[in-house]
């Protein structure tokens, strides 16, 4: 526990007071997270709906869940922003979702037979797929679990990731391929 710790950057224990704070409905230190990550939540946002508009509002309506729910976060290896980014993942489907019913309406009325692109199914096997990610990043340690989580989930790019971490790029390069092996070995059976 004490090497997790010691290998945890800085900003991680700024980010824990805030959110202590922040959860008995402190709305300064809410709002110093949300300066925090605004930024991350908002880019992860727009990769997905490519609507710049339409990305800050759902990014929006992210923090107001947030706000509204805080009572329900608990840290479980990734930190606040990997629970906004879930937050945010969710607000994205939904939107999707209801984008397809209006799409299904206007299409039927129309007398269009197109398939939707976000099916029941492929909305189940993604669940599926974040499910079995969430348990294979559990199994890292913090930090590789960090990399892995702002390259791959949030998108973020090796310079992004280093700075965020306060590491070089090479230690974030060395924690995301030894963190890949890892998983490569555990759930492949692959050798690293």
């Amino acid at each position: 526990m004490a090497e997790a710790n010691a290998a945890t950057p800085r900003f991680d224990t700024r980010e824990q007071a805030l959110v202590t704070r922040a959860l008995a409905g402190d709305r300064d230190a809410f709002g110093e997270l949300y300066a925090l990550h605004h930024p991350a939540v908002l880019a992860y946002v727009q990769r997905r709906v490519r609507n710049r508009q339409v990305a800050e509002d759902i990014t929006g309506e992210t923090f107001l869940n947030a706000w509204m729910k805080r009572g329900t976060f608990t840290y479980r290896g990734i930190g606040f922003v990997g629970w906004l980014i879930t937050i945010a993942r969710n607000k994205v489907i939904d939107h999707c979702k209801s984008a397809q019913r209006r799409e299904f309406v206007v299409e039927d009325m129309l007398g269009f037979d197109e398939d939707l692109t976000v099916s029941t199914e492929d909305t189940v096997l993604i669940s599926l797929d974040e499910e079995l990610l969430r348990r294979a990043l559990e199994q890292l340690r913090p930090p590789q679990r960090e990399v892995l989580t702002r390259r791959f989930l949030m998108e973020f790019s090796v310079l992004e990731t280093a700075r965020q971490m306060e590491r070089s790029e090479g230690a974030v390069k060395t924690l995301q391929f030894r963190a890949l092996a890892k998983l490569r070995s555990e759930y492949l059976g692959v050798a690293a």
